[in-house]
């Protein structure tokens, strides 16, 4: 399929290897538990597409992966105490695994994030209260009419970033691990470089390894900053961050191709 790739559209071994694995990913991995990464869990939920009037019966379930445990939940809580730490860590994973099925289209109920943390449906709906009071809005079946791509805990983190927080008080205000948000910072500040370079939403989601859904809403995030003040303050990290991964990729991209010379050269006779 790479061959045909490269064959067919003109692309190169290194997009087509990627654009391969996508296809996988997208296409097949529901055939192959072996994409599973530590911590994550397949599952099906109601399709995006769906209409919020019909029931559950009706719609069309959707496989998505979650990642319900990540070494990055762990750190950084705001409260001392184990009750209050374990009700922080439900909300860290409540939230990620409710953007991640968007991401992938999809919407979980509040009886699937009941199911998927061990708890009752009391428990989630006091928590996407709370997580709305610092204006994190929980994409979930029920409200999905509500959810913009600007309001998910991600875009707050970069948003804030964006108007002079640091990464420390960033993850206090959506209490979030510091090593969640740094990610955040970092694929936002690859994005942000390639958008400058002029590449498109498809061509940065190939190059960055991150969803359309998420490359929208980082490419949203920068049109909206660019033109401000601060953004100017914020363009070093941005240029470093992006040029030092744009330049690893290009490595990486003529060591694939010169692999791939070398075993052209040994096939021929």
């Amino acid at each position: 399929m790479k061959n045909l790739a490269v064959q067919g559209t003109g692309i190169s071994p290194w997009e087509a290897q990627i654009l391969v694995g996508l296809i996988e990913e997208v296409y097949f991995s529901e055939l192959n538990q072996s994409h599973l990464k530590p911590g994550q869990i397949k599952y099906h939920c109601v399709a995006a597409e769906e209409g919020a009037g019909k029931s559950l019966k009706e719609c069309k379930m959707l496989p998505v992966v979650l990642t319900l445990f990540d070494q990055r939940d762990k750190g950084n809580f705001s409260q001392d105490n184990n009750k209050d730490r374990s009700v922080e860590l439900r909300r860290r994973r409540l939230v990620r695994i409710a953007e991640e099925a968007k991401e992938q289209g999809g919407y979980l109920t509040q009886e699937d994030l009941a199911e998927l943390l061990m708890c009752d449906i009391r428990t989630i709906r006091r928590d996407i209260k709370e997580l709305r009071t610092i204006g994190i809005l929980l994409p979930t079946r029920g409200q999905q009419k509500d959810i913009g791509p600007g309001v998910s805990h991600r875009a707050i983190a970069i948003r804030l970033w964006l108007e002079g927080k640091e990464p420390v008080a960033i993850a206090q205000h959506i209490k979030h691990s510091i090593e969640a948000v740094e990610n955040y910072l970092q694929k936002f500040k690859r994005v942000a470089f390639l958008k400058s370079k002029h590449f498109n939403e498809f061509e940065i989601a190939l190059t960055v390894g991150i969803s359309i859904y998420a490359t929208k809403t980082f490419s949203l995030l920068y049109e909206e900053f660019k033109d401000k003040a601060f953004f100017k303050q914020r363009l070093e990290e941005v240029h470093i961050v992006g040029a030092q991964y744009y330049h690893a990729q290009d490595e990486k991209k003529r060591m694939m191709s010169s692999n791939d010379s070398i075993r052209n050269e040994r096939r021929l006779p």
